[in-house]
């Protein structure tokens, strides 16, 4: 049967009022053309990212001040829905805490109502919440996430600080090379016309370069673009970012720093799970979906040789997920029984180390790129003025 409404919980809803109960929902195109569809989609627009870690932040926020869990998501669904925040205001169902409050209210945990939600709500704050429910204290969960997702932030944006420098500056001097070859070079090939074949073969090729950009710019532009949008559309590759990392991985530093980054984010997730009462191999389990495949099959292992009875520090020892520092914290914490902590005291450790090597790696790569760039810009130059210099040798 055909159903118009607004979502799918509507639906549900108006089935329910007559005593029916949807089993299988499929869009339909209420009869409407093809570019009428498209065109309403379109100026839909997209919908905003939802920002997770503000929405664990305000929840906390009101669980620990003795809001209930429903009270709480009715709370932020107001606030989502109308903008505002007073008490008594409706709730809209068409938003995503408007969704989350009604399935609760409908009796499902938090933690199942979030999974719903895969592509919003990571798997590791679902199963933080899924512990937190044995003894309804979703207070400690929450703020162990913030700070989880607050640390690997941290590091997150100092690598990414560390690269925006030398992109700027690779940007920068790819317009002024740009403007060399397709403006100044030009104008040297009119003073080279009667030059012919006394010029030297890499001076024609320059100005040839520099001509055919002058004379079709457009073409130059259209060109310009292609390449723009295959460098993009390569970065956006999987296959093509497991290749540059692997070439990245070859130089000794950056290898230390991404493998203490990898290091860090594992340790951090493992200690966030272990602390909400996760079980070891299950929260092993959670953490392999942060991970690229190499690693994910060396925990896989790892899990493995936990469930036969070796002891986490063994295990990953012997997969060589541990560092030696990282070893000696594992020993001290499984001795004192405090593995959680230590496990996040690794955490640590290896993100200080992680933002070491990236302030190395933006003072060392900067002045290198600079290097590079000043060397092929005054080429560039160099071959400009050549010609210059064998016509005043041959009038001596």
């Amino acid at each position: 049967m055909s159903v118009h409404a607004s979502d799918a919980a509507a639906v549900r809803r108006m089935l329910a009022r007559d005593g029916l109960t949807a089993l299988e929902l499929h869009a339909g195109d209420d009869g409407a053309p093809r570019w009428a569809r498209l065109f309403a989609r379109g100026a839909a627009g997209k919908p905003g990212r939802f920002d997770v870690d503000l929405f664990c932040q305000e929840l906390y926020a009101l669980v620990t001040a003795g809001v209930t869990m429903g009270e709480a998501l009715e709370t932020l669904a107001s606030k989502q829905g109308s903008g505002r925040g007073e008490r008594g205001a409706a709730v809209r169902t068409d938003t995503l805490i408007g969704q989350l409050h009604a399935r609760v209210r409908e009796g499902l945990p938090l933690s199942a109502a979030l999974a719903q939600h895969p592509a919003v709500f990571p798997s590791v704050l679902c199963e933080s919440l899924r512990a937190a429910e044995r003894t309804s204290d979703y207070g400690p969960a929450l703020e162990r996430f913030v700070r989880y997702r607050r640390l690997t932030r941290e590091v997150r944006e100092k690598l990414v600080a560390a690269s925006i420098y030398p992109l700027i500056l690779l940007g920068v001097s790819s317009l002024v090379l740009l403007f060399l070859v397709g403006y100044v070079v030009p104008r040297f090939a009119d003073v080279y016309a009667d030059m012919g074949d006394r010029l030297p073969t890499a001076s024609r090729v320059l100005l040839w370069v520099g001509s055919a950009i002058s004379a079709q710019p457009w073409i130059a532009l259209v060109g310009l673009a292609v390449v723009v949008a295959l460098i993009v559309a390569a970065v956006r590759s999987v296959a093509f970012r497991a290749g540059v990392l692997g070439l990245l991985q070859r130089v000794p530093r950056l290898r230390e720093v991404m493998a203490a980054a990898e290091y860090a984010r594992l340790y951090r997730t493992l200690a966030l799970l272990l602390h909400g009462g996760i079980p070891m191999v299950a929260s092993l389990q959670v953490a392999r979906g942060l991970l690229p495949p190499a690693l994910a099959r060396r925990l896989d292992g790892a899990r493995r040789a936990i469930s036969e009875g070796r002891s986490f520090s063994d295990a990953m020892q012997l997969q060589q997920l541990s560092t030696p520092v990282a070893d000696r914290f594992f020993r001290v914490g499984e001795g004192s029984g405090k593995l959680a902590e230590m496990i996040d005291r690794a955490a640590d450790f290896h993100e200080g180390e992680v933002s070491r090597g990236a302030d190395w790696l933006g003072r060392v790569i900067g002045p290198f790129l600079m290097l590079i760039m000043g060397v092929v810009i005054g080429l560039v130059v160099v071959l400009m003025y050549m010609p210059i210099f064998s016509l005043a040798e041959a009038i001596q």
